[in-house]
């Protein structure tokens, strides 16, 4: 009897795949707003620039700091999947208070607390991908969890331009919308079954201060 073919997704497990649609699904709820983002501070909010790059600076900033104490924090509780629904929801509940937002000050506290969430679920979600497969499957593991991401990166753009220019949707409107593929993530991380491993979080705390710059000239 001849052994059973092997193709890519051999030896994933089923918290792979889910792993992998849940970065898929939360990358399209970011990608959605951000081609959108700077418009929408400066035509309907009437901010300047400037206050564009500050916005973004300290959102990303507050990102790559998260990371680095939730992976610890994820290490010492041994509770990953926990922290990482909590910082899935959290992102995904700040898409629409954006798009209720009356000056660029809420428009900050939402992207800080959507990109406090995104750093929040990082570290503990990567511990989790580990975990989905044996040692030698997990290059594929994280491979696959890629895919997802980057495809994610892709359609989130394209989904946002299509709402505003095929079906002529509100800018405000697509922060709204943005929050379904938010809620599918959760969904997909809330059915993965976690399994106890011993495996630290990759914890990495990044400086970006050039976020901060105000040449906002690369915005547009």
């Amino acid at each position: 009897m001849k052994p059973a073919k092997k193709t890519f997704f051999s030896g994933l497990t089923k918290n792979t795949f889910l792993l992998a649609l849940t970065s898929l699904f939360a990358d399209i709820s970011s990608e959605m707003l951000y081609p959108i983002l700077p418009i929408f501070l400066t035509q309907n909010l009437k901010a300047s620039g400037s206050i564009v790059g500050i916005i973004e600076g300290i959102a990303e900033t507050t990102q790559n700091i998260i990371q680095g104490f939730s992976g610890w924090l994820s290490d010492k509780w041994q509770k990953r999947k926990g922290i990482a629904v909590f910082g899935y929801v959290l992102a995904a509940i700040s898409k629409p208070l954006m798009g209720f937002a009356t000056g660029w000050p809420m428009v900050l506290v939402a992207r800080f607390s959507d990109r406090f969430g995104s750093g929040t679920r990082s570290a503990p979600r990567d511990a989790l991908i580990a975990a989905s497969a044996d040692e030698k499957n997990r290059g594929k593991a994280f491979g696959l969890e890629g895919f997802g991401d980057n495809l994610g990166a892709f359609i989130g753009p394209l989904i946002a331009v299509a709402l505003l220019f095929v079906l002529e949707i509100n800018l405000r409107t697509v922060f709204f919308l943005a929050v379904i593929p938010g809620a599918l993530a959760v969904l997909m991380i809330l059915s993965v079954k976690e399994k106890k491993i011993n495996i630290k979080s990759k914890v990495k705390i990044d400086l970006n201060f050039r976020q901060f710059s105000t040449d906002t000239g690369n915005i547009y």
